[in-house]
């Protein structure tokens, strides 16, 4: 399994790939939502994990992009953020979209690859 992993703290990146004791995955990163994209536009991903609040290209910018590409079908995404939840998904609009506190992406990851 892939999973693309969109933060900008190399430190939280590392640690939702290190967590791959609970689920097998390949984990490969992007620094802000361009090098997100890039990503995205080279190859299929399992589950994606992005922070809502990236350089050079919003997480939000992401998310329009992947609903340009896939529609809706946004149930292996997973946006973190270290702002309140309730108010990340009413910026968003979206209740079906998974936000969590970003010290429980790894977890939510596990979530949703065990759920393939």
């Amino acid at each position: 399994m892939r999973v693309l992993v969109v933060e900008q703290n190399p430190r939280l990146a590392l640690a939702i790939d290190q967590d791959q004791q609970r689920f097998p995955f390949t984990c490969e990163r992007a620094s802000d939502g361009w090098e997100a994209i890039e990503k995205l536009e080279a190859g299929d991903y399992d589950a994606i994990v992005i922070d809502g609040d990236l350089p050079r290209r919003s997480g939000f910018g992401v998310l329009t992009y992947l609903r340009e590409e896939v529609g809706d079908a946004l149930d292996r995404v997973i946006v973190m953020t270290s702002a309140d939840e309730d108010t990340l998904r009413g910026r968003l609009r979206e209740s079906h979209l998974k936000v969590v506190s970003k010290d429980k992406a790894a977890e939510a990851l596990t979530v949703v690859l065990a759920s393939e």
